[in-house]
């Protein structure tokens, strides 16, 4: 069985969080050095990520697969291999089964890769990617670059015992250190 970093992509890996132009989304500083950290590590890294603006036909599922494309060939480039996207895109209230913390993304991306779930991990901005990691039995870490510095967000993260860091690059070095 793989062991994984399921990855949020808004907040955590990019920036700005809500997009109106697929253009202004870029790689948060140091975030494809620490993919390439995990994946030298042996760490698969799925890409979780609700892209409601598909929902809100701000963009198009098309145009949003040909942004990840290009981004995951950077990432590559890097020696960083992301897998997915695995994309809800869906607004929250739409209450849609694949939501981040119904898991419904992760078990599918388990099954294609053959990954441990216990043996996994899921870095993210939001109270979404805890609860997913809770539901999906895997280890959690809040980063606090996007939503994250909402109290709101550090409150479940403290409630379900995850990690909090300042950004992915620190998130990823907690990973490593408690694999």
């Amino acid at each position: 069985m793989n062991r994984a970093v399921f990855l949020d992509l808004n907040g955590t890996l990019a920036n700005p969080v809500q997009v109106e132009k697929l253009d202004d989304l870029k790689p948060i500083s140091g975030a494809i050095e620490s993919v390439a950290r995990l994946d030298k590590s042996g760490f698969l890294c799925p890409v979780v990520t609700v892209q409601s603006r598909i929902s809100k036909e701000i963009f198009s599922l098309k145009e949003f697969s040909n942004w990840f494309k290009n981004f995951s060939e950077e990432a590559k480039n890097a020696s960083a291999k992301l897998l997915g996207p695995y994309i809800c895109p869906h607004r929250e209230k739409e209450n849609c089964e694949c939501a981040k913390s119904k898991g419904t993304l992760y078990y599918k991306a388990a099954k294609e890769y053959s990954i441990s779930l216990t043996d996994s991990f899921v870095i993210g901005d939001t109270q979404a990617d805890i609860l997913a990691a809770s539901k999906i039995g895997a280890k959690a870490c809040l980063v606090k670059t996007g939503w994250g510095h909402f109290e709101s967000n550090i409150n479940v993260a403290k409630k379900h015992n995850a990690y909090i860091s300042e950004n992915i690059n620190q998130a990823v070095s907690w990973v490593l250190s408690n694999a």
